[in-house]
Formats: C-alpha cells, structure tokens, sequence
C-alpha cells in the first residue's frame, strides 16, 4: 500500500481515509502473519505425518485370520492337494462357511486356487506359511 500512502499525502487530510488505510494496513499485516503461522504449522503437519507413514512401513502387519481361517490354512499346509469338501468334512464345517473363508484367504493372497467353478485344489502362498510361521504352528 505504498503507493496509496504517497498519492494521499499529496491531497488534503481526510482522516476517515486516513483512518480507513491505517485499518487496511493492519488487517494486511496480521493476515500475513497468520498465513506465516499457517505455513510453519503445514510444514509441521508434513513432516508429522510422513513420519507416521514412515512408522506404518515400519510396523509389521499383523493379519486378521479368525479361527476357522487358520485351521484351513494349517490343513492345507498339511495335505498335498487338498479341495473344499475335504476342508468342510475334516473340519465339521458347513462348505458354505468354508467356500466363504477360503475365498477371502485367496483373496488376501496366503492361498491360490486352481481349477474352475469351485471345484479345484488350494495351495499355500508364501503369506500363508507366514501366518503360521508367526503362530508357531509350522
């Protein structure tokens, strides 16, 4: 606002204009001191969070088998070429409720499955065996 302050000094004094720049002026000024707190508060924010990303790298994840997905992956860990109807008949389980867990274990990548339309065999990925590796199971 230099410029404006250089032309009224030339004029007469008016001092609701005068009054009206000195306002404008500090109105600048306390908005350009909270965009600089702005400012260093968002750096601080990056920074903050890509630690925490960095952290998140960091932690290993632990996986949300239930009960039921892990007695499948250790029985597949087992046999050689198992198929859901072994699964549901060795584990007292309905092959719904197995076709259900098994497809979120292929899913989530500790199983693959080959074959077609259900029918087929499962078998261990490396996620897999780590789960169990983690569970002392194998």
């Amino acid at each position: 606002m230099g410029l404006i302050d250089d032309i009224l000094k030339g004029l007469p004094a008016n001092a609701v204009l005068r009054e009206q720049i000195t306002q404008l002026n500090a109105q600048k000024a306390a908005a350009e001191t909270e965009n600089a707190i702005l400012k260093d508060d968002l750096r601080q924010a990056k920074a903050e969070i890509a630690k925490l990303k960095k952290q998140i790298e960091e932690f290993p994840h632990k996986d949300n088998l239930d009960e039921v997905e892990i007695k499948l992956l250790l029985e597949i860990s087992k046999h050689r070429h198992p198929n859901r109807v072994r699964l549901a008949r060795e584990n007292q389980i309905s092959r719904e409720r197995v076709d259900y867990h098994l497809g979120k274990l292929v899913d989530s990548k500790y199983l693959s499955f080959r074959g077609f339309d259900g029918d087929g065999i499962y078998t261990m990925e490396q996620k897999g065996r780590e789960a169990l590796m983690s569970r002392g199971l194998i």
